[in-house]
Formats: C-alpha cells, structure tokens, sequence
C-alpha cells in the first residue's frame, strides 16, 4: 500500500477513545505524531454495541478536538479474530501464497467461508543458507527435510468489518485499512524496544475490561489471547476489593502463561512488558514478577520518535493506536488488512479460453438448429391442432369415449360392491324411517350410506331437546345398529330446534331383527293435526271460473 501523508488511527472500547495522528515527511522513516489524544466514553446512555451511535459520537469528539483526520484506519480486537501460525513452502508468488493460505485456513474456520474475511503476513521466510543447509543434511541422513516459511492467518466475520464500516461512515469518515490490535502492539513495540525483537518477549497490554496477551518469538506473533477482566479506577473502590481485582487479573495472566508453555512452539520467555493507562500496570507487573520470576518491566515511550508536547502519558495508553498508524506508514503497510486482504490471483490460459470458446459457439449452433426444428414443427403442429384440425376432432372424441366408459366400468363396480355386500339397504332406510321420533321433536337433514364391506349408514339430525337425542341413541343401540359415539354441537334453526347431531350407524353382520317383516307390521305414526293431507282438503270452495283435473 502506498505511504499517506497524514493518517488518524482510532481505538475505542469501554472506557477511552484513542486518536492517534501521525504525519510523514518525504524521506521514508520520517515520522511525525502531531496528536494523541485520548476521550473518555460516556458510562451511561451509550451503547457500544450500536456502531452507528458510536460512529456519531466519534464524530462529534474529532469537531470538539479541531482535529481534521487523514487516512483513517482502525483494529479489530482480538476475540474478534481467528489467529493460527501456518508452516507452508516458501513461494515467491503472492497470488500462490495466497491460495494455499485460504485452502488451509477454510478448514480450521469456525464459521462458514462465505461469512469469513482472510488475511495472512509471513513472519519468517527461509534464508538461501538455511535451503543449502537442509539440502546438505538431508543427503547426509537421506531423509527428506523441508524448511518451511512462518505465516499468521487471521480470520473475521464479514459482519465485524461491516460494523467498522458502519463506525467510520457513521462518524463522516472513510475507512482505509482495518488491522488487528496484536499486531498493532507489536508494531508499539518495535517503536518502544527495537533492540530485543529477535528475543522470545511478552506483551501484557492492559485495559479496564480486557488484558491482551501478546508473545512474540523472533519478532513473530506465535501466542495471543484476550482475557476479560475488570479492573475499576482505584478512587471509586476499597483498598482490598482493588487488590483482590489485581490478583485475579494476575491470576489470569498467570494462567494465560502456562497455556503458552505447554504449547509446541515454547520457547523461555527473555522479556516480560506490561503497558497501558489504567494506573494499575505496576502492580500487575510486581505479581507476575514475583509468580514467575520473569523479568517484568513498564513498556517505556516510544524513542526515536517525536511526541507533543506533555502527551508523554496518553502515548502509553494510546499505544494500539500509535502502533496501528505506524504500521500504516511502513514502506509495506499493515500486515494484516481486512478491507484488502491478500487474494489469489486469476490466472488466465489462453488455450483454455479458445477451447471454451469453442465449445460455446458449437452450442450456440446445436441450440439454433434445433431452435429452428422447433418452430417447423410448431408451424406443422398449428396446422393439424387449429380450428377444425384432425388433432381436436380426434381428441374430443376419444375424450367421450374414454369419459364414458369411465363412468360405466364405475357405475357397473358400484352396483356389483353394493349387491354383493347384500346389506338391504333401503330396508334399513324404511326402518329407521320408522323408528325415528316424530318431527317436532326431530327431523333429518341429510342421509349418507358408504363403505359397503363395513356398512355404515352416517345421517345428520336437528333435534329440539338433548333428552331426545339421548333416548334416540339409547333406541338405536337396543335396536342392534353400533352406534359411533354421537357428536352434537349447539345450533339453533329458525324452527326453535336448539342441536345438530350426526350419526354413524354400523350395521352388524347379523342383524337381530327380520327388517321385512317388521315393516309389515309397523303401522305408520298419527298425522299431525296441521297436515295438509288431514280432513278437511276437500272442504275448500271452489271459485268461479276454475276446473278439476
């Protein structure tokens, strides 16, 4: 990435706003920090976790300080990444480093690919002394050897450089480089102790709700986690409560520390830094002394470098993002962008391409050959399946034919279940016809018979009173019919009749009474009184002008 005359690098979490800005001369190395300044976040009313609100309260900081900002560029912290050390063969090309970084890190990923943002820096390439010296001892043992070149991958969701984004546009800025915060602390400290980057060296940076455990081997970042700590200001707590705070912060380090010792690339620790701004870092440090026997150490200011004036103390609590805007206006940029990760290249063959295109134009021919084919035979078809063609003519008539004789092959297995199964039918009808309760108590509203092997006779009744119901049902039973459990439902009809039941009658295989001659016997119920058929009909006078028929 080209080098910028003037870059901003912002650091935000719970507590501080960090600004950092940082001006270079024409000559490389040349670098001057114009600002730090550091803002408290409000304690109420602010939500961090709304990048758009935070966007404007950056916003609204920067045109408090008078401060117009440059390249702006900003670091993802580190529980928000995927870090992992990668040994691969060294590769001159970058578009092929690129594609055996991604193949290898898609598979340690703990999200999908498609969400997953990739970058990679190689921390360690091999020497050309260091291939002739593996070259000689493999022909010496006869085993093969291969030197290998040290590469970190880190990974983020695509939705943590979309909250950037958000921050930055919220706040009327242009975000140009999203880097990540151990780097950015490694970068500090090149800037703080160049002369010990080719020691084994720990970083402790501390903040008030998180601690960043940094371990650098060779000058290359091989162990990094974030702790989540809380460490309230001193002022606003007891003695004892502050110290039990310390101690188990120191606790954690502790343990974050061993976890490096059981891990494959341990090496002894020469070097141990505390940095940051919280006022605590002393005591911190004295613990992990005394618990480790490490030698601990106050990361100093940043030496060959211009500071303003009495900023002296917000460059120790803004040192991410001095570290992140230094490491912006290297010759080589950050080493680690998400907004420009390293992708692989595309590599064109030519050959390949006319062959495929080929191929493409012998389709193209084969799709209007048969495209044409199609329309003669639309045009054919037309003619034979238009208004008075053969097709529909035809058509209809098999149509009828096959609709009729459909409904005879139905009709005649209608008719051929229905006698076979011989379950007299319309004598049942005319019995229940007879044995159901006179109409003003009841009367039918629709009547189903199905189910010829089983026998089942299924009617819908409107009944005025639920005692009605239930002697009817008890009648049914008594009578032989099994009767399904009877559904009614309130439901009053213009007629005063106040439910609605249905019926499933079974008719058993062996009726206990003879429906024949039964019918013979029942004599019909009385005629209402109200009955058009009662006496009486014939009384009525005839008008003049009227005939009998």
């Amino acid at each position: 990435m080209s080098r910028r005359n003037d870059v901003t690098a912002l650091d935000i979490d719970q507590r501080m706003l960090r600004v950092v800005h940082v001006t270079t001369g024409k000559m490389p190395g040349s670098t001057r920090i114009k600002r730090i300044e550091v803002v408290p976040v409000p304690a109420e009313g602010f939500d961090l976790e709304n990048p758009k609100e935070v966007g404007e309260w950056i916003g609204k900081q920067l045109k408090a300080l008078r401060l117009v900002p440059g390249t702006v560029v900003m670091a993802a912290r580190r529980g928000e990444a995927v870090l992992k050390e990668l040994l691969l063969p060294p590769l001159k090309d970058a578009g092929e480093m690129a594609s055996m970084v991604n193949m290898r890190a898609v598979r340690e990923l703990p999200f999908p690919e498609t969400d997953a943002v990739i970058d990679f820096t190689v921390t360690k390439v091999p020497t050309k002394k260091d291939l002739q010296t593996a070259r000689k001892e493999n022909s010496q043992s006869g085993s093969t050897t291969d030197i290998k070149a040290h590469i970190v991958v880190a990974a983020v969701r695509r939705e943590t450089v979309n909250r950037y984004l958000t921050i930055t546009e919220s706040a009327g800025l242009t975000l140009t480089g999203l880097g990540l915060r151990p780097l950015a602390s490694f970068r500090a400290l090149k800037a703080c102790v160049p002369e010990i980057n080719s020691n084994a060296v720990a970083l402790i940076s501390v903040r008030r709700h998180e601690v960043d455990v940094d371990i650098l081997i060779d000058g290359r970042l091989v162990f990094s986690r974030e702790l989540s700590v809380n460490l309230e200001n001193p002022e606003d707590m007891a003695e004892a409560a502050g110290h039990g705070c310390i101690k188990n912060a120191a606790k954690e380090i502790i343990r974050c520390l061993h976890s490096y010792e059981g891990s494959e690339v341990f090496k002894p620790m020469e070097h141990l830094f505390v940095a940051g701004g919280t006022g605590l870092e002393d005591n911190l440090r004295d613990i992990i002394q005394d618990q480790t026997g490490i030698d601990c150490k106050r990361m100093p200011p940043p030496s060959g470098i211009r500071l303003p004036k009495g900023r002296k103390t917000d460059a120790t609590r803004a040192l991410t993002a001095l570290g992140l805007a230094l490491s912006f206006v290297d010759e080589r940029g950050l080493a680690v962008n998400f907004l420009a990760p390293k992708r692989p290249e595309l590599r064109r063959n030519r050959g390949r391409t006319m062959w495929l295109l080929s191929i493409v134009m012998l389709q193209a021919l084969v799709f209007f050959l048969f495209g044409a084919r199609s329309k003669l035979a639309e045009k054919y078809e037309g003619e034979l399946s238009g208004a008075g063609g053969l097709i529909p003519t035809y058509s209809t008539l098999a149509k009828q034919e096959k609709d009729i004789g459909r409904w005879t092959r139905k009709s005649a297995d209608t008719i051929k279940s229905w006698h076979g199964a011989n379950r007299h039918w319309l004598e049942h009808v005319a019995f229940l016809s007879s044995v159901i309760p006179q109409c003003d108590q009841i009367y039918l509203l629709k009547i189903n018979m199905r189910s010829a092997n089983t026998g089942v006779i299924s009617f819908q009744v409107q009944v005025r009173d639920s005692n009605v119901l239930h002697s009817f049902e008890k009648k049914l039973r008594n009578l032989g019919y099994i009767v399904k459990p009877v559904s009614f439902t309130p439901a009053n009809d213009k007629y005063g009749y106040k439910f609605r039941a249905t019926f499933d009658l079974t008719l058993p295989d062996r009726f206990p009474l003879d429906l024949l001659r039964h019918l013979d016997t029942n004599t019909p119920p009385k005629r209402l009184p109200d009955d058009v058929h009662a006496d009486g009909l014939s009384c009525i006078p005839r008008q003049k002008g009227t005939r009998s028929v």
